[in-house]
């Protein structure tokens, strides 16, 4: 037998025996086929065939045309969900793409294995179950289709259009029509599920309309765990996400500003076109804080007074990333162009702890509650000149109990504020690439980048108003901000330094960018 990244290789299935059933299937997939599939798939996290030591742990069926939802570990005990369908009706594809996970042979027919999740069969079979409720039970485990209240004012006619999101990094989601989003959450956790805990809560308990509704979700069970394997949404007409958009109307500002005074007024109406909507978002993230904030009586959403080990979590939180940062600089130094800001930023690690502990003091008498928790541009859709805020699983790289922490509403203000900097940002590092860098160009960026962030935060004060949710001192939420910024910015010099060391520069100067408000870099 060959390896999955062999041509000719195929699964050999006994005749008479089940792929799903066999234990020389499962080894034969464990070994060879598995990490060839999971290395060159965008929503694992490992790219080492070698590495990758998978192990089937459960075995769902989720319906008679042989579909099965299949549940492996992986080395680091993280759980990953598969949706996995034989065809035996189609001739061994001689170059497997990318949803196929092996080629099979039993007696003389071929077929193939395939991962499923944008198959719109696959798909369509979803939206039945959660319209019928349905529950289906074997191997020990539950699957379960749970449809929220607003459901039954979505079209029940059989979806014709079904297209995967090609971009997703974590998760696999389609698009139904102009109907419905549907997402497979890839890597698995028991607990609840923040997304799908908050949407019920926006949806049905809070009546937040700046956020997708939810429709339902599936879930499995399994002795008293319980797993979110998918989230059905309402689809909303958009011109796609804040982050693409917002680089598009940057580039229109920037070109015309280079043109001249021919250009000027395209300029102008490019720039306050967006600081309107800069506005309009900040609106809708205070409408969503003081949404989440709506509900005394709900525990998981009752807003909470900050304790001593509340800020003893979130500075440790920072430092402990900052000690990762530290380590990984040291011991893989940077490009030479970026090492005058990752010595700046060693010059100051014996005084972050102090700073960092300093910064979030004074929000002791604010509360905290539910939050976004990875709030940035990318998370918003630009709708008919409005912002919808989507996307609630929090950080994707903490664990399900930090994603459903409370903090300051202040925590999802500082991301929208690092991603308004970063769209600048890379547009100025874009551009310097191109050689259409200059004095006017520098001086315009950065006053949209100013004039964006002031916009934004202006107008999310303004709503969110006189507010436990908020201090009432000018200094608290400039001390409060920073705090959050520096999180922020740490976690964007990891992902940086992991996935696009070229990019480290915007990050790292967010984070010197603090520290000099400070007096400290």
């Amino acid at each position: 037998m060959g390896t999955a990244g062999e041509n000719l290789a195929f699964l050999d299935i006994p005749e008479g025996s089940s792929w799903v059933a066999n234990r020389e299937v499962t080894a034969a997939l464990e070994r060879h086929f598995l990490p060839s599939y999971l290395a060159k798939a965008r929503w694992f996290p490992g790219n080492s065939e070698t590495r990758i030591k998978p192990k089937i742990i459960a075995r769902l069926p989720f319906t008679a045309d042989s579909t099965t939802f299949v549940i492996i570990e992986t080395n680091h005990h993280a759980r990953y969900l598969l949706p996995l369908r034989v065809d035996w009706s189609v001739d061994a594809a001689p170059e497997p793409d990318k949803s196929i996970v092996a080629r099979l042979h039993q007696g003389e027919r071929e077929g193939l294995l395939c991962d499923v999740a944008a198959d719109p069969a696959f798909i369509r079979r979803i939206l039945e179950h959660l319209r019928r409720e349905a529950s289906i039970a074997g191997s020990g485990w539950r699957l379960d289709f749970k449809p929220t209240s607003k459901l039954g004012s979505q079209p029940p006619n059989t979806p014709s259009r079904i297209r995967a999101i090609q971009g997703e990094q974590s998760n696999s989601t389609a698009l139904v029509d102009q109907d419905y989003v549907v997402k497979l959450y890839r890597q698995i956790e028991p607990g609840q599920n923040p997304e799908v805990e908050m949407g019920h809560f926006l949806t049905e308990a809070a009546n937040f309309t700046h956020t997708p509704a939810l429709l339902g979700h599936l879930e499995a069970a399994h002795a008293s765990a319980s797993y979110a394997l998918g989230i059905v949404h309402a689809f909303v007409p958009n011109r796609g996400d804040a982050w693409t958009w917002s680089a598009d109307r940057l580039s229109i500002y920037l070109d015309s500003i280079a043109k001249g005074s021919e250009e000027r007024d395209k300029a102008i109406t490019a720039r306050r076109d967006y600081l309107q909507w800069v506005r309009r978002l900040g609106c809708r993230v205070a409408e969503m804080h003081r949404s989440l904030a709506s509900r005394d009586d709900i525990g998981a959403f009752k807003p909470e007074a900050i304790d001593e080990g509340d800020l003893d979590f979130w500075i440790g939180d920072v430092m402990e990333r900052a000690a990762r940062i530290f380590k990984r600089l040291e011991e893989s130094p940077l490009d030479v162009n970026d090492r005058p800001l990752m010595e700046r930023l060693f010059r100051v690690k014996p005084r972050l702890y102090d700073y960092a502990a300093n910064l979030i003091r004074p929000s002791l008498g604010r509360c905290k509650i539910r939050h976004h928790g990875d709030l940035h541009l990318g998370q918003v859709l630009v709708a008919n000149e409005d912002a919808v805020i989507i996307d609630f699983e929090g950080e994707p790289s903490r664990p399900l109990a930090d994603r459903r922490r409370k903090a300051p509403a202040a925590r999802d203000v500082a991301g929208v504020l690092r991603s308004l900097d970063y769209a600048a940002m890379a547009s100025r590092q874009q551009r310097q690439k191109l050689e259409k860098f200059n004095t006017p160009t520098s001086r315009a960026l950065f006053a949209w980048r100013q004039q964006s962030t002031d916009g934004f935060l202006s107008a999310y004060q303004d709503v969110i108003g006189a507010s436990v949710l908020w201090p009432d001192r000018a200094d608290d939420t400039k001390a409060m901000l920073n705090f959050f910024l520096l999180e922020k910015a740490l976690y964007e010099v990891e992902y940086e330094l992991s996935y696009r060391p070229a990019w480290i520069s915007v990050p790292l100067q967010g984070v010197l960018r603090v520290l000099e408000e400070g007096g400290v870099a």
